[in-house]
This record gives structure tokens, C-alpha cells and sequence, in this order.
């Protein structure tokens, strides 16, 4: 038979199979153990499980043919247990077969070194030369609840996964078995749960753009550790964005040493947090911190989506809570001000009927604090709920009553009778509980008949409802902002890279349309004080010096000159104490700036990220910008429209809005200046491998924004030419 020489991209023959054959099968192996019982839990029909071992006759019950050629129909699966060094027998003689899809098992190749990598490549190029969508090597498997299959190798889980709306992706395993067993659990309903491991063939970015197209996927959940394709995952990522699919991630080695670990079992090197940072924000992800945290955000999301919330309203749902305690509610403020949830403010109408219902004319409304009216007032208690879920400022009503160990018949009948009364008003409901108690599981058994969401813990309700509302702001956005796909990283800042000339770097400035300080470079103090003169006093002199960056920390900089004396002076006293700094004995020369008048000052930087090529940084300036680290990353180019949202991300945004009185400062040409800039770096960014403008200062609004002070740095193959 011919090799078929096709990329595969048709998933479905991997989730949706009719029938698997499991190579390597045996009848005491815990892999065998665990992917059999996990189909038989799932309720994958066992006439169409096949084992493949010339060493039995059954294996869990089930006929065992001695090899692949017995079989009586061609599988659509095939799962190979058996060593690495063994695995690409079996998949020639799969693809031979014409089986459409594999899932590999054995570890031993990129995980293992050079050797192992080269080998990875080889079983990929077989598998597409077959037509086989392979699922690994040094993979786990993967489960897919609507099709009843449980292709799980890491013992059988707990209770089987539900079919839902949550499709799960990770480069851990192991995590993903303790993700899978909190799913399932709490009866949360999963579309698909995959480990890709070292992704030789199908890889994030084929799977985040099938669950982007697949209209049964209501949320995309990603534990994600390095990507390899970054193009390609950040092409999958908008795919999603634009099919309205929110994506959750979960990301590991971000700090250094976690960056350092990945490579010991992926083989892959993780990069720093600025660009997966960057790449997040362009494209809408939201990014989870721990495990609980994770597994309650896309609890949440996949709710709010069941519930057609994503189109309602792009610049945020209206959100309100309701409990029992009033130091709860205190709490909840706290909170939400932490995270960054804008709590809906209800109408004057409605807040009246709070108080006078309560009988507390200082209750703010929201979050409600319902005290015992249930057990001493029941009609206040009913029609306080009834007002707040009927005011058109809310879209959400999250509400925490009592949670005993176990849901009592009565407290059963009173979650059901509050849920009725909150979708009576048209608004969706949520419970809560105040953190992690103990709890049965039957609480979730209930929940899911009720068909409501439960999240633990006001925290984890409060963070998951805010990036709801920023995923949902992305969408509005994302039309109006240049598309961003990562270039190649390409040349990254290391020992053979070189600030470029200061004239060369004004001169990239000034082609790139960046505004940069009147002035000039003189190579003596008499040029110095010539050049003060055409530009008019009050100036500032800069020592000009082969890789000098940071110039005032060496007294490079004097501010304030106001005449043709004080210039001088300033260039001779540089000379003196300057004096042999230059390493390779080049002259200093200055450079005369007009004085800026007062203003914000920014800073703009440019970095090429080993993974996601450059980025762009934008963030408080002056010479506290490393100290305050006040900074957002994104990746480049922006729009002036997006240029504003991210400054108004940063801590100085308030003193550029006009803050205490002051006037504001030229945003818009800030903003334009910013997009010049990201459109450059773009251009350039093959060259480049890093940049500061710092500062750049903003003057009042209508006087513009310029640079003040640039340090490029490129090759030295580039600076030298």
C-alpha cells in the first residue's frame, strides 16, 4: 500500500471512534487496567474494544486478537502501550491498515534528550505519512464523555466526566487527573479532557482551533507549560476569540526555576511571563493562578455561557451578590475591590425597597446583607430577593444561604424556591459558598438538577465574574485592533548585542514618525554651547558614550542650563569625570536638548522574547521606572484606541487623566506616539533586540508627547554596518 501523505486535521476519527484496538494490552499492566475500565465507566460498547496481545485470548473479559492484521474491521483508534522503541512498528502497521488516529503512550523521546527529540521528529513524519492523527508521545490519553470514551491510562477515575461544554487541554497529566477528578466530582459537565504530551503531530494549536469550531464547546480550558508554534497557537487563540469561546489558562513555569524545570520532562524550554502576558491580553485569555482557581473560573465561564450571558452586554454584566452575614458583605467589597469587579449600582427605586423592606436605612443594596429576615421575617426576606434580582441593573445574582455537611430536604426545597424566584426576574442566579468548607458531594448532585452554578469561595466567584467581564470587553476591542500574530523570535539580547549610535537611533525614530526632543549632537563644548544657542535656553547636555545607558546614575546629565557658561562648564566637568569610561577609547560626545517643560513621564520599551519574538512595554518612566514597576506588556502593533487601555492599566494612569486638579495630560497624543511605536518595532522587530524611550514626556493636553532619551540595542552585525 502507498504512504498517504496528508497533514491530518480531521479530529473526529480520535473523539468520536466506533471502535479502538489496544496494542500492548495485557491483563495485570496499569495502563492496560486503567484504559480499559475507563471505557467500560464511560460506556464505550466492549464488542468494539479490541486488545491486541499474541499472549492471551482475553484480556478484562475480552477477545484478545494477536495483532493488528487479525483484526475483523479496521479500528478508527488505535492505543499503543508498548515501549518506544517499538511505537513506530505499530503505527506503520496501523497506517497500513488505514486507522485514522493514535494515541502513544511511551515517553522516552524529546522528554529524554537530543537522541529522544530526533526521534519524536521521526514518529511524527511517519504518523502524517499515514494520515494518522496521533495524540502524543508521553501522553496520558484523553477522555470524551458525549462519544462514551475513556481513553485514560492513569488508573480509572473516581466518578465518570459528564458531558458538557468545558473542553480541557494540558501538558500535565498529572494535573490533568486531579483537574478531571474535581469535574467530576462536582458534576461539571466536559466536552473533551486531553493530554497532548510532547504533541509530535496534534498539539495546542490543533486542538484550541477544533474546540474553537466545534459548536458543542462552550469554554476552552488550557494548562500550558511552553508552546513550540507560537504563530500557530497564537493564530489558534484568535480563531477562538472571534468564534466568541472564552479560554482559560492555566500556566506553569513562569518563574525561572519553574522555566528551568519544564525542559526535564517536555523537552521544551518555557519562556519568561511577559509574553505569554502579552499574548493573553491582544487575545482575550484569561489566566488562572493555581488549580482551585482554574477549575472554579471555567466552572463559572461555562455557566454564564450556558446561559447565553456572553452576547448580552460586551462592556460587562451588572453583578450583584446576596447573603446572610453583614460582615460577609464588608468582605465581598473588599474583594471586589481587590479584584477588580465594578459591582452593579442599583437603581434608587430599588435600593429604597431594600431599606424600608430590612428596616436599615444605611444598607448600601449591593452586596445585600439579608440578616435572619428568612427565619424572622420571611415576607422581607422574599421580596428583598425579588427587588434586587428585578433591578435592570442586574444581570447576575450570586447568593450564599445556609450549606449545611448535606443538603437537608428543606434547605433543598429553599435553593430551589430562590432559584425560581431570581430566573422569574430574568436575571441569572449563582450560589456561593464563603470559602472551602466541608461539603458532600451531593450539594453538587443538587446544583445540577437545579441547573445552576456553584462556585467555592467568594474569591474565586469575585476573580472569575471580573475576567467574565474583561474576556467580554476583549470581544468589543478585538474589532478595532490590528491583528498581532507573533513573528519569529529571531536574534534575542545577549553578550554579542550593541546599543546602536545615538544618531542612528534618533534617525530610526524620526523615519518611524516618533516625536523626539528638539536638539543636536556636538562632539566638543564649544559645538555644545552653539548648538544651545539655536535652540534657545533653558537646555539639558547628555553624555554621549559607546554603550552608556544609564546616564544620570554616572553623571551624564545636567539639567536646567541657561546660558552659554553653564554649558560649558557642564560639558568639561562630564569630560573630567567620564574620563576612560569607554572601553574600546571612543571620544564622548553630548547631546544638547531643549528643556522640556514639566509633564508625566513613560516609559516605552521593546524586547525580543525567545518564544514570541518582540514585545512592547509601556509603563511609568523617569528614573523610578525600575524601581515602581509599573508596567504592562503587549504584543505589538496596537491601535491608538488600544494605546489608551493600556495606559489605562497602569498605576499612573490617574496623574495622566487629570488627578487632584491637575490638567490632563495629552493622551491622545501619548496614544498615537505609542501605536508609532509598536508599528516600528513590528516593522523592525527581525533587527532589534531591545529598546528603552524613557522617559517620554507628556505635556498638558494639545502639547504633545516626545521622547526624551533612547537606548536601542541590535547586533552587533547590524551596529557594525
Amino acid at each position: 500500500m502507498e504512504s498517504r501523505k496528508v497533514r491530518p486535521n480531521n479530529l473526529e476519527k480520535l473523539f468520536s471512534p466506533t471502535s479502538i484496538a489496544i496494542v500492548g494490552a495485557s491483563e495485570s499492566r496499569h495502563y492496560s487496567k486503567s484504559l480499559i475500565g475507563n471505557l467500560a465507566q464511560q460506556g464505550f460498547a466492549a464488542s468494539k474494544i479490541f486488545p491486541i496481545n499474541p499472549k492471551y485470548e482475553t484480556i478484562s473479559g475480552l477477545r484478545c486478537f494477536a495483532s493488528l492484521e487479525e483484526l475483523e474491521e479496521t479500528p478508527d483508534v488505535v492505543a499503543v502501550l508498548v515501549n518506544h522503541d517499538q511505537v513506530a512498528a505499530v503505527i506503520e502497521a496501523a497506517g497500513k491498515l488505514g486507522v485514522g488516529a493514535a494515541l502513544v503512550i511511551a515517553d522516552g523521546y524529546a522528554d529524554e534528550g537530543e537522541q529522544g527529540r530526533l526521534a519524536q521528529i521521526e514518529l511524527g513524519d511517519l504518523a502524517r505519512q499515514w494520515g494518522i492523527t496521533m495524540l502524543g508521545p508521553n501522553t496520558l490519553g484523553y477522555i470524551r464523555p458525549a462519544s462514551k470514551v475513556g481513553m485514560w491510562c492513569a488508573g480509572t477515575l473516581q466518578t465518570p466526566l459528564r458531558s458538557g461544554g468545558i473542553s480541557v487541554v494540558a501538558q500535565s497529566s498529572g494535573m490533568l487527573n486531579v483537574i478531571m477528578g474535581m469535574l467530576g466530582d462536582r458534576q461539571i459537565g466536559v466536552r473533551a479532557s486531553v493530554s497532548i504530551g510532547n504533541a509530535a503531530v496534534i498539539g495546542l494549536p490543533e486542538l484550541v482551533s477544533h474546540f474553537a469550531e466545534d459548536s458543542e464547546t462552550r469554554v476552552i480550558a488550557l494548562v500550558v507549560e511552553s508552546i513550540d508554534r507560537p504563530r500557530a497557537f497564537a493564530e489558534a487563540l484568535a480563531a477562538a476569540q472571534r468564534s466568541r469561546k472564552p479560554v482559560v489558562v492555566l500556566k506553569i513555569g513562569a518563574s525561572e526555576r519553574g522555566q528551568l524545570n519544564s525542559i526535564a520532562h517536555t523537552g521544551r524550554l518555557s519562556s519568561p511571563n511577559q509574553g505569554w502576558q502579552a499574548v493573553f491580553s491582544r487575545m482575550g485569555v484569561s489566566e488562572a493562578f493555581d488549580i482551585d482557581d482554574f477549575v472554579e473560573t471555567i466552572t463559572l465561564f461555562d455557566g454564564l455561557k450556558k446561559e447565553g450571558l456572553s452576547s448580552a452586554k460586551l462592556t460587562g454584566l451588572g453583578t450583584a451578590f446576596a447573603t446572610i452575614s453583614g460582615g460577609e458583605t464588608s468582605l465581598i467589597c473588599d474583594i471586589a475591590d481587590r479584584e477588580g469587579l465594578e459591582l452593579a449600582t442599583l437603581y434608587p427605586a430599588t435600593l429604597a425597597s431594600l431599606r424600608n423592606g430590612l428596616n436599615k436605612s444605611t444598607l448600601i443594596g449591593n452586596p445585600l446583607d439579608l440578616q435572619n429576615s428568612r427565619t424572622t421575617r420571611p415576607d422581607a426576606f422574599w421580596e428583598s430577593l425579588r427587588a434586587l434580582a428585578s433591578d435592570e441593573a442586574v444581570d447576575v445574582l450570586a447568593i450564599r444561604l445556609n450549606m449545611s455537611v448535606k443538603p437537608s430536604p428543606a434547605l433543598a426545597s429553599l435553593y430551589k424556591d430562590v432559584i425560581d424566584l431570581v430566573r422569574s426576574a430574568g436575571t441569572v442566579p449563582l450560589v456561593l459558598s464563603r470559602a472551602y468548607e466541608r461539603f458532600d458531594l451531593s450539594w453538587w448532585d443538587l446544583f445540577r438538577e437545579l441547573d445552576v452554578t456553584f462556585v467555592m469561595s467568594y474569591r474565586n466567584a469575585v476573580l472569575a465574574m471580573a475576567r467574565f467581564n474583561s474576556w467580554l470587553s476583549s470581544l468589543s476591542s478585538a474589532a478595532e485592533t490590528p491583528k498581532a500574530i507573533p513573528a519569529e523570535a529571531g536574534a534575542l539580547m545577549d553578550e554579542s548585542s550593541m546599543a546602536l549610535p545615538l544618531v542612528r537611533a534618533r534617525k530610526w525614530l524620526s523615519d518611524s514618525g516618533i516625536p523626539y526632543v528638539a536638539g543636536g549632537i556636538a562632539e566638543d563644548s564649544a559645538r555644545a554651547a552653539s548648538l544651545a544657542s539655536e535652540l534657545g535656553y533653558p537646555v539639558v547636555v547628555k553624555a554621549v558614550m559607546e554603550n552608556m545607558v544609564h546616564k544620570s546614575d554616572v553623571g551624564g546629565v545636567a539639567l536646567d542650563l541657561k546660558d552659554e557658561g553653564a554649558v560649558i562648564k557642564a560639558c568639561q566637568e562630564m569630560s573630567q569625570r567620564l574620563s576612560g569610561q569607554s572601553s574600546s577609547g571612543a571620544a564622548l560626545h553630548f547631546e544638547v536638548q531643549k528643556m522640556m517643560g514639566s509633564g508625566v513621564e513613560i516609559i516605552l520599551g521593546m524586547k525580543k522574547d525567545p518564544t514570541w519574538g518582540p514585545l512592547m512595554m509601556v509603563g511609568t518612566g523617569g528614573i523610578y521606572a525600575e524601581i515602581l514597576r509599573d508596567t504592562v506588556w503587549e504584543l505589538p502593533p496596537v491601535s491608538p484606541s488600544a494605546a489608551r487601555r493600556i495606559l489605562e492599566k497602569l498605576r499612573i494612569w490617574p496623574a495622566l487623566n487629570g488627578a487632584r486638579g491637575r490638567k490632563p495630560a495629552d493622551v491622545e497624543a501619548l496614544s498615537q506616539l505609542i501605536a508609532s511605536f509598536s508599528d516600528a518595532i513590528s516593522r523592525d522587530g527581525d533587527w532589534i533586540v531591545g529598546m528603552d524611550l524613557n522617559p517620554v514626556i507628556v505635556g498638558t493636553e494639545g502639547s504633545g508627547a516626545y521622547v526624551v532619551d533612547v537606548a536601542m540595542f541590535a547586533d552587533e552585525n547590524v551596529v557594525s554596518n
